[in-house]
């Protein structure tokens, strides 16, 4: 997996008590304001006094108690990623400062002094609300649980598929269930079910090319579109993915549980299969179904649709069958059914 900061951290500067301090964030964190003493103290790893600890909703408020120099601290400390976020600073007097991006210091960084312009300029202002409405629109299509895309990100981009028929051409779907979940939720309960998730939406972003676009669509339900890419190249991508889970140790680091084996059973169609992107969906959701019904933790790639104007397949590419291609895990050997 790709190593990740463990937290972020905004240099507030000099601020009055009663200010209140705005942070916005992709998924579930632990959000600390803290003065700079206190922050010295959590920077060494000692103990540290704070205001705020883990953050459900965004956006969440924190008042400033005292005047003094403070921090804001986006720590993910028990969650697996590190969101996204945006901090600003209310005054008691309603004038916004918001810390520029080079005041968005990462661990041991130390902040420069305090550079930011007037904040009552005119530009300062326009600025600051093209980076927040930024900022809300990457947190309005982000999965607060697992900081992949979300189903109305995923949605916007099956619509864009179909605008371009050069795009239909080299475009695959994979869907992606993690087998079993339910059970395991039943076994494990919801929290330590969230874990897993995290765990399998990071281990799939990991393995996936610069081409390719990860969603969570719903519950244990993934979905992958991958651009300029070649049948045999998706099955690939896909195969990637879950042979990634089936090796990762999933393990619940506050707890100490084992989770046990968890994979995930895929299904795969090409865009140039199908006329519109609920067929394309359907396709794939039908693959997907057979690599269950066939035994899970495997990928089955769609057999398509039967469309009047189809060109011949390619020497290279597979053809189009009646029955969906299943690639069984842990060989190489291809069978319909």
């Amino acid at each position: 997996m790709k190593h990740t900061l463990r937290y972020k951290r905004y240099d507030l500067g000099k601020q009055l008590a009663g200010t209140i301090v705005e942070v916005v964030l992709s998924c579930v964190n632990n959000v600390r304001l803290m003065d700079h003493a206190n922050f010295k103290l959590y920077s060494a790893g000692r103990d540290f006094k704070a205001v705020g600890g883990r953050i459900e909703r965004s956006p969440t408020r924190l008042i400033v108690p005292t005047d003094g120099r403070w921090h804001v601290v986006v720590d993910k400390t028990g969650f697996h990623i590190l969101a996204n976020s945006n901090v600003r600073a209310i005054p008691p007097y309603g004038v916004i400062a918001t810390p520029s991006a080079a005041e968005a210091s990462m661990l041991s960084m130390e902040f420069a002094a305090d550079r930011r312009p007037r904040a009552d300029s005119e530009g300062v202002v326009v600025t600051q609300i093209l980076r927040e409405l930024n900022t809300y629109k990457q947190i309005a299509n982000t999965d607060m649980l697992t900081g992949l895309a979300n189903r109305r990100a995923f949605d916007a981009r099956m619509g864009d598929i179909y605008r371009d028929p050069q795009r239909r051409a080299a475009t695959a779907l994979i869907l992606a269930d993690v087998d079993n979940f339910k059970t395991f939720n039943d076994t494990f309960g919801h929290a330590i079910g969230d874990t897993v998730l995290r765990t399998v939406a990071e281990t799939i972003r990991a393995t996936l090319p610069h081409n390719a676009f990860p969603a969570r669509t719903g519950g244990e339900e993934f979905a992958i579109i991958v651009e300029d890419v070649r049948p045999e190249q998706a099955i690939e991508i896909a195969e990637a993915a879950r042979r990634a889970i089936e090796a990762t140790l999933f393990l619940d680091t506050p707890t100490g549980t084992d989770c046990g084996k968890v994979t995930i059973s895929l299904g795969l169609c090409m865009a140039d299969q199908a006329r519109t992107a609920a067929d394309l969906y359907h396709g794939a959701d039908l693959a997907l179904y057979a690599s269950k019904k066939a035994g899970r933790n495997r990928c089955t790639v769609s057999a398509g649709l039967a469309l009047d104007n189809a060109a011949p397949a390619a020497a290279d590419t597979p053809v189009i069958r009646q029955e969906p291609v299943i690639y069984e895990p842990r060989t190489s050997r291809v069978s319909s059914g």
